[in-house]
């Protein structure tokens, strides 16, 4: 075979092998009006996303509300989000997961997200450095193997579920490529499960479950260091950011709710 013919059978393998590409939630479209226009939103996922518009450029226009303006919008629907008079301007969007009027019931306990009498090393906890920063500060990495059952942590409704993605590391290019499950609870904070194996999700969208349910088995999608199940709770700052929360969990062994520590092995009761 000439180099060129397998250069090329190369890039085909490549592509072959290659996870899809990433396709956003949320889209605008302009509307004409008198004097203006209508700036319509879509969210194509079922759970809430909060969207904030910006100018990026503008001469002698005003918008309704005024710009910088953040708004949640519901699953699956496309709304009228704000209306600009004037016709020379230019604006960015920015979304993020979750709902702005959602506040996290600190009431709540939490179960492991695994079944009676297991035990599980937590790889990484709350402010962990390599990568429980920012939006993710509250998140918990438990270690779990590949095809470990990953069980509800807390009741409510599945929202989102993506599952297209073979791959896993540590390279930017893995950050969104992740096969996870979104779980709105009742005081509409979003419970998410990431780095399920390809096709191991066994819920959908729509569909409640009570905490315990069986809602997949663990992989090593998206990016990260190796198989493990990423959980976080969380609701929206605005379209730039999230807010996640600290969480506690009833544990085997301790009289009272624990906040889980770095290091250390918790089993489920």
């Amino acid at each position: 075979m000439s180099v060129k013919w397998m250069v090329l059978a190369l890039l085909l393998v490549g592509l072959a092998a290659a996870d899809p590409e990433l396709v956003d939630p949320v889209s605008t479209r302009n509307s004409s009006v008198d004097n203006g226009t209508d700036i319509m939103v879509s969210n194509r996922l079922g759970c809430d996303m909060t969207v904030t518009l910006e100018f990026s450029e503008q001469k002698n226009v005003r918008s309704t509300p005024p710009f910088p303006y953040s708004m949640t919008i519901p699953g699956h629907s496309e709304v009228r989000m704000a209306r600009v008079s004037g016709w020379d301007f230019r604006y960015n969007y920015f979304w993020n997961y979750g709902s702005l009027e959602a506040r996290h019931d600190d009431r709540v306990i939490y179960s492991l997200p695994y079944g009676h009498g297991t035990s599980m090393k937590i790889m990484q906890g709350f402010h962990g450095a390599f990568s429980h920063t920012g939006d993710d500060e509250y998140a918990i990495d438990f270690s779990f193997e590949a095809g470990t059952p990953v069980l509800a942590a807390r009741e409510g409704k599945v929202v989102s579920v993506e599952e297209r993605f073979s791959k896993g590391g540590t390279e930017p290019y893995f950050r969104n490529r992740v096969n996870v499950v979104r779980i709105r609870h009742a005081d509409g904070t979003i419970g998410e499960y990431d780095h399920f194996g390809l096709n191991d999700i066994a819920v959908e969208e729509g569909q409640r479950v009570k905490r315990g349910d069986l809602i997949g088995y663990s992989g090593n999608t998206g990016l990260t260091t190796g198989p493990h199940l990423h959980f976080c709770v969380y609701s929206a700052y605005d379209g730039h950011r999230r807010h996640s929360y600290p969480i506690r969990f009833a544990v085997a062994g301790h009289n009272q709710p624990e906040e889980l520590l770095e290091g250390k092995t918790y089993t489920a009761p």
